[in-house]
């Protein structure tokens, strides 16, 4: 009996050897995946202005796999490009809905385009007040490649027939937003005029832009 206690000793060891290892293992093969994952978005192709898109799907929110109406020959359509897990869309994101709201009263289109599946754009639009019904998810290959999908944020203002008017890349910092609502003939409110409204009105609403240089998601 006394000469098993050291044998059953030993065994627990390595039991326990051996689970480290293969979680050593699994983490180095994640931290290897991302870096890949990385490594491709960055080589991956930006869409710029000039650009023709084709006919474009994408997956509505209710489950229908749903054409994109490319706007006619007199009117725009902006098309936003974001994952719901990345930090530049999300930074973006407020100055995406001011936008939304000033070009829709215009008779501008706005379409969301998610690169990540139904349940999570769904909760991320719900999150942010996205209107579902002008969103589209997980597109399929042809149009997450001409959107340039891998590499998200992207703003673009699609003219006629589908030709890429303007594309406005990255995580936008102040100068990028006050670039982007001046070509639209609007005005973009400054942080320093946002805090004055806070303060005028006390169920004033909405929030700062940090003022950060213009990158890719990755």
């Amino acid at each position: 009996m006394a000469g098993t206690q050291p044998k059953s000793r030993f065994s627990k060891v390595m039991e326990i050897f051996l689970w480290l290892a293969g979680l050593g293992v699994l983490a180095e093969n994640i931290f290897l995946f991302q870096q890949n994952r990385h490594l491709s978005e960055a080589l991956a192709p930006q869409i710029t202005a000039g650009t023709q898109l084709q006919m474009l799907s994408g997956v509505a929110l209710d489950g229908r796999l749903e054409l994109m109406t490319l706007p006619p020959a007199d009117s725009k359509l902006l098309i936003i490009t974001f994952s719901p897990g990345c930090p530049a869309c999300q930074a973006n994101q407020d100055g995406w809905m001011r936008l939304a709201s000033k070009l829709e009263q215009k008779g501008v289109r706005v379409l969301w385009v998610s690169r990540d599946p139904i349940e999570i754009t769904r909760d991320y639009c719900t999150k942010h007040g996205i209107r579902l019904s002008d969103t589209l998810a997980d597109p399929p290959y042809r149009t997450f490649a001409q959107l340039g999908l891998a590499r998200v944020p992207n703003t673009l203002l699609v003219g006629a027939n589908g030709t890429v008017e303007k594309v406005w890349a990255g995580r936008l910092d102040q100068a990028g937003w006050n670039t982007m609502f001046a070509y639209f003939g609007e005005r973009q409110e400054t942080a320093s005029t946002l805090r004055s409204q806070v303060g005028a009105n006390p169920t004033g609403c909405g929030s700062e832009l940090s003022e950060t240089s213009v990158k890719s998601c990755k």
